[in-house]
């Protein structure tokens, strides 16, 4: 099961959280794109296009992932591990409020006069499609599983867009954003899930259904 991916897991933290860190370091006190993003922003971005991308950015953050953590808690609820997805919804928060309350604060890096480093919006949705991946993942079938990763990265690469079309962020700001929110739930899982076979804490309800 997912213990499987402990060591993976760990790797990809540890090398996500210094990423992070590096590119924070060298994105700190800056007060616009650098030359190598404009034309991702011009390309996104012309004035035309800032509204639409903007609304896109508005309805992928906030209502999509509300949606989300239900279906995913209903379906938890349903298979015995509402708790697993209660954990994995606390990691996914635990990366929003480092990102808005400690990075953005840190670094200082702005765009238009606000704090943009990471984006709230890009960690908000990597952080709930990984962290529901992982709590779903024993519950899922193979087959599901490659559907759920690949919904959560489509999900997540479209608002990293909608948040740099809508001249909200930089595609740095956006990099940022998801190694951050990936390095913080893995670093997470990591703590939680078991090592090797040992039954895992809080884990799917199939498990306690079998010795019965």
């Amino acid at each position: 099961m997912i213990s499987r991916l402990r060591p993976r897991l760990k790797i990809i933290a540890l090398l996500c959280l210094f990423a992070t860190a590096m590119l924070a370091w060298v994105v700190a006190h800056g007060r616009s794109p650098y030359a190598f993003e404009n034309p991702a922003l011009a390309w996104l971005g012309p004035p035309s296009a800032l509204r639409t991308w903007a609304d896109l950015a508005e309805l992928l953050a906030a209502p999509v992932v509300g949606a989300v953590l239900v279906v995913s808690f209903a379906f938890g609820l349903l298979r015995r591990a509402f708790f697993r997805v209660a954990f994995y919804t606390a990691l996914a928060a635990a990366a929003l409020l480092i990102s808005e309350h400690v990075a953005k604060p840190l670094v200082q890096r702005t765009y238009y006069g606000e704090l943009t480093f990471p984006s709230g919006s890009v960690t908000a949705v990597s952080g709930t499609a990984l962290a529901m991946w992982l709590a779903l993942y024993p519950l899922l079938g193979k087959r599901a599983r490659t559907i759920v990763l690949g919904l959560g990265v489509a999900w997540t690469l479209l608002i990293s867009a909608a948040v740099v079309g809508a001249h909200w962020h930089t595609p740095l700001d956006a990099v940022g954003s998801i190694l951050l929110s990936v390095g913080v739930v893995c670093a997470g899982a990591v703590a939680f899930e078991p090592i090797g076979t040992r039954r895992p804490f809080m884990n799917a309800g199939r498990a306690r259904s079998g010795k019965r």
